[in-house]
């Protein structure tokens, strides 16, 4: 092995080696912390979201008619509105909502446990969705404790200001964040300064609020309602599989035949929310981009140092295939020296990747390191340093003894 000769050639061309090392390290620092936050925001959109998202049809509405002012007519409107979406074939459930799962708007109450101590108690935010009946079958939500809404649970709703008691769903992320020992189920939550109390009668697994990118993303309460007014109405439709485009090509006309005094817009809930997470696929796509970049960058340096090092050795690799030195053993001097060289990069690259990890924490919303990640980084990192010098290597192998006897 020459590994004393390749060391000596390392001491006499410090700058070009040293300039290759470091390109390396830093190619290891910046992917490593790029695949980082990548990854976060691909997890986030991958997230499930407890909904049927290939099957769920969204429709905003945006009522112009004065008669909408009247909210006995948006009542009216709302049911029919409801009774035409069921009937249209391949339609397996439809409810009308407040604010759209994934939409990026919404609204947000702070609740505890009601009880003797309420005003000591923690309280914790949770975004909610004020919906009609039907909602949990159209959401496809998964329903693991308690029961789903009754007609009785949307009877004599208590008004604003009024005191009384609502029947509510909630995620089990914000059952267990209320009561941490499981127990959510038949409990009472409120404001001490709110006279109205909600009564847990169900547990669905998940539920994305509004803001699936925020800390609370699957803290989130159903509560049953009356949702729509002079301004929107909502609604979700869930087909059967496969009847999606069918159903899609129905709506506008379904709900302009109920009434043609509104603005339609229809939308699936997967447009829904690749339009929530615009930012977060955006920066996946920015981050993949400075990835390949740097990679390749890097890999040209590695083919142009190596390509050098093979013409200006072209007569020293000459006298040694005089000598005897076959084309394995020429191959492996350059495939050594870059091994050695990359690897002194990647031992620099995964000591600056936490520095440069813990930089950026200070400046942005950073993931931490994953050190299986950058382990693995820096060995694909070092296989493809290997391959990016195999060609000029290859091309040494080929220079013929009698190049040495040239002047």
């Amino acid at each position: 092995m020459e590994i004393g000769p390749i060391f000596r050639a390392l001491r006499h061309n410090k700058v070009r080696f040293g300039l290759i090392a470091v390109e390396v390290a830093l190619t290891l620092a910046i992917v490593s912390n790029c695949l980082a936050m990548l990854f976060e925001h691909r997890d986030a959109f991958l997230e499930p979201t407890g909904l049927d998202e290939e099957n769920i049809i969204a429709i905003t509405t945006g009522p112009f008619g004065k008669s909408f002012d009247d909210e006995s007519f948006v009542d009216v409107v709302r049911e029919r509105d409801l009774r035409m979406l069921r009937a249209i074939p391949g339609v397996h459930g439809a409810t009308a909502i407040d604010f759209l799962p994934l939409g990026g708007s919404g609204s947000s109450w702070n609740r505890r446990p009601v009880g003797p101590k309420m005003e000591q108690m923690e309280q914790y935010a949770t975004p909610h969705y004020a919906v009609s009946d039907g909602a949990l079958q159209t959401m496809g939500l998964e329903l693991i404790q308690g029961r789903d809404f009754r007609e009785s649970d949307f009877q004599n709703l208590p008004k604003v200001g009024e005191s009384g008691e609502v029947n509510i769903i909630v995620t089990e992320a914000y059952g267990r964040l209320l009561f941490p020992n499981g127990d959510a189920l038949g409990k009472a939550i409120g404001d001490p300064d709110y006279p109205i109390h909600e009564i847990i009668i169900g547990i669905v697994r998940h539920l994305d609020n509004p803001w699936p990118w925020s800390d609370t993303r699957k803290h989130c309460t159903i509560l049953p309602g009356k949702p729509g007014d002079s301004h929107s109405m909502q609604y979700l439709v869930r087909t059967e599989p496969g009847a999606m485009n069918t159903v899609f090509s129905q709506i506008d006309e379904s709900i302009r035949k109920v009434n043609n005094e509104r603005t339609v817009r229809v939308r699936t809930l997967t447009e829904v929310k690749q339009k929530a997470f615009g930012y977060g696929l955006l920066m996946t796509k920015l981050f993949g981009g400075i990835i390949v970049m740097l990679v390749i960058v890097t890999l040209l340096g590695i083919v142009g140092l190596t390509s050098f090092l093979v013409t200006d050795r072209t007569r020293q690799i000459g006298i040694r295939r005089a000598l005897g030195a076959t084309k394995g053993n020429i191959l492996r001097y350059f495939l050594v020296e870059t091994w050695l060289v990359s690897g002194i990069g990647l031992v620099l690259g995964v000591i600056l990747a936490p520095l440069l990890n813990a930089l950026l924490a200070h400046v942005a919303q950073t993931p931490k390191l994953n050190p299986a990640m950058l382990l693995i980084g820096a060995l694909v990192l070092w296989g493809v340093a290997l391959l990016a010098a195999l060609l000029p290597a290859l091309r040494a192998t080929n220079i013929a003894p009698d190049v040495a006897t040239r002047g």
